[in-house]
């Protein structure tokens, strides 16, 4: 069992290598040519200049929730991986990468900042939710694997529905979100609460969001114990 789980493991890990590097190919390039803009804003005394690098792997983990749910449970389920090593396999594996993910742009960041001093450069910021709590090391990888975990659990639960259900289950899903989202706008409740958690912004708003984050994944359970190969359309 400790076999199969480890080559589960081991295979999300080749399958999201990839698309891991072309993400940071591709992010690495704009942070210098931010860096190089801000430069030139510094030395005519404009910006700042705000770059958001933990933005993008927010959008990185919200897609791979929904990408790990078409792509890994088919094939893990041909090669003979009980549906509970597959469950185990997938919260064990994003939740690390999580951490890894939110280490690494953390260190990223302050290398940046170094690079930053040395040069001389006072017209670039990054964005970062912890600038709202407490701007530290352990404070940004906190709240990083916290966003990373609940957005990804997010997206893996409405790709089970649309694996489970197909694009009518999914569909009225999301339909089922969206009304939901138009009526808190329209009687004002979502603009008092989205405020209410800025006024009252605390690294524990970010813990219980993992902690929501582990609940619904370990509910996921669920869905998962009688899913099969077949998708439905």
């Amino acid at each position: 069992m400790k076999q199969s789980f480890k080559g589960l493991v081991y295979f999300f890990v080749v399958e999201l290598r990839r698309p891991l590097i072309i993400f940071w190919t591709i992010l690495f390039p704009i942070l210098f040519v931010s860096l190089a803009f801000s430069y030139y804003l510094s030395q005519i005394e404009q910006g700042p200049l705000f770059f958001s690098l933990t933005g993008p792997l927010y959008v990185f983990f919200s897609i791979w929730g929904f990408i790990c749910i078409q792509e890994f449970i088919p094939f893990s389920i041909k090669i003979g991986a009980t549906r509970k090593q597959i469950w185990s396999a997938i919260g064990v594996f994003f939740l690390g990468l999580a951490v890894v993910q939110a280490i690494f742009a953390s260190i990223i960041q302050e290398v940046v900042w170094e690079i930053m001093e040395w040069i001389g450069i006072d017209a670039f910021r990054f964005l970062h939710p912890a600038f709202f709590v407490t701007e530290n090391w352990y404070t940004r990888i906190m709240i990083d694997v916290g966003i990373f975990t609940f957005l990804f659990v997010i997206s893996y639960l409405i790709g089970v529905v649309f694996y489970k259900y197909g694009l009518l289950g999914g569909g009225s899903l999301l339909g089922a979100i969206l009304l939901v989202l138009l009526m808190t706008i329209a009687t004002g409740w979502l603009g008092e609460f989205v405020g209410e958690i800025i006024s009252d912004m605390s690294a524990i708003f970010y813990i219980q969001m993992f902690a929501v984050g582990i609940a619904l994944y370990l509910c996921s359970w669920l869905f998962l114990r009688k899913i099969t190969t077949v998708k439905v359309r």
